[in-house]
């Protein structure tokens, strides 16, 4: 994605403001497909390349900025919870602050290892399982392999989501926001129609530029996360980079929006992953969210015909999916309406994201 152009000076601004806002087995993998990519402008498709020159140790002494902030009484929810309900029909959230006490022992992060997941070759990003719904009879025919447990074991540890409830017949539409091409707010028109919540995860050029249809996805009952600033390959930045790209980006989002609530929810850009990028998203309390689906969809000037593209999101339906679509997809806003409509027709419902912690804690209990 772009780079956003600010200064010095408006950073410092922008993460003092979201401060003072804060305190109140299987078979093995198969080979990734072009299904995997991401959105982006034509011009910074290469994406970001590490500057190696660039050192990455541990500060010598304690760095208050990194220190966890403590509730504020004016916010009542505990830290790190999350609760939703519908209220007179429009889904309403509950979260408190972030749990960041994982910072408290965040230098490890400067010299730990940086493994891929469990059945990640060399130069993967994030890949996921093809099942195949049968209409006729509602079964789900799993692929001929799925992520080994180790990995969703490890996902699961440090707050990821790669499915939700495996058990019930509940599926999760999730929207990556880079760039606006004027296919949103259908997306969102849709949405309000046939009440449906979602999740858009956007960059930093979208919060700057985009804020009336941000504040439509607040006011409509939606979940926005976080993206980062500059859609780089998160698995292979600092650690000063990796807590800046979420840190600025929230705060961006909290200076246009100071009655939003916390930024939960993480998505890094392409998909780009590892164990060490799943452990700093934890430590600085977000939920590494992935996707049991997507497709081809991010390619403005390559947009498949809307009934090809809702078979192979039908195709696709299993318990717990975590559908990825890209907002800026002509193709998704036509769609979307008759792929809610046969969602629901299944026996299916369509849950906040934030309902899958919900199940986790009461199956737990």
């Amino acid at each position: 994605m772009k780079k956003t152009s600010n200064n010095r000076g408006r950073i410092l601004s922008l993460i003092l403001a979201a401060l003072l806002l804060a305190s109140c087995s299987k078979t093995g993998p198969a080979k990734i497909s072009d299904s995997s990519g991401v959105g982006r402008d034509p011009e910074l498709v290469s994406g970001y390349t590490p500057d190696t020159s660039e050192t990455d140790t541990p500060p010598e002494t304690d760095d208050t900025s990194t220190t966890p902030p403590s509730p504020s009484v004016e916010n009542p929810y505990e830290v790190g919870s999350t609760a939703w309900e519908l209220v007179n029909g429009k889904y309403t959230y509950y979260f408190g602050p972030r749990d960041e006490s994982g910072l408290a022992t965040i230098g490890e992060m400067y010299t730990m290892e940086r493994k891929n997941l469990p059945d990640q070759p060399a130069g993967y990003d994030w890949f996921y399982a093809h099942t195949s719904y049968n209409e006729a009879t509602g079964e789900v025919t799993p692929g001929s392999w799925d992520r080994y447990d180790s990995t969703i074991e490890f996902i699961e540890k440090y707050g990821g989501i790669y499915r939700g409830d495996e058990t019930q017949k509940v599926c999760y539409l999730t929207f990556d926001c880079g760039y606006e091409y004027g296919t949103t707010s259908q997306i969102l028109d849709v949405l309000k129609e046939k009440n449906a919540p979602a999740i858009f995860f956007v960059t930093g050029h979208y919060v700057e530029e985009q804020y009336d249809l941000m504040k439509r996805m607040l006011d409509e009952g939606h979940l926005i996360g976080n993206h980062t600033v500059n859609h780089w390959k998160m698995s292979e930045v600092t650690v000063d980079q990796f807590m800046q790209q979420l840190n600025d980006l929230e705060a961006m989002y909290l200076e246009k929006f100071p009655d939003a609530p916390p930024m939960h929810y993480f998505r890094p850009p392409s998909g780009s992953c590892n164990e060490w990028s799943f452990i700093m998203a934890d430590k600085m309390g977000y939920k590494t969210v992935m996707w049991s689906w997507t497709y081809y969809d991010y390619d403005t000037n390559n947009q498949l015909p809307v009934a090809e593209a809702l078979a192979k999101a039908k195709n696709a339906l299993h318990p717990g999916v975590v559908y990825l679509f890209h907002a800026e997809s002509q193709t998704n806003a036509d769609m979307l309406g008759d792929l809610i409509d046969w969602i629901r027709a299944q026996g299916y419902e369509i849950m906040p994201i934030c309902s899958i912690e919900t199940q986790s804690a009461n199956s737990s209990n």
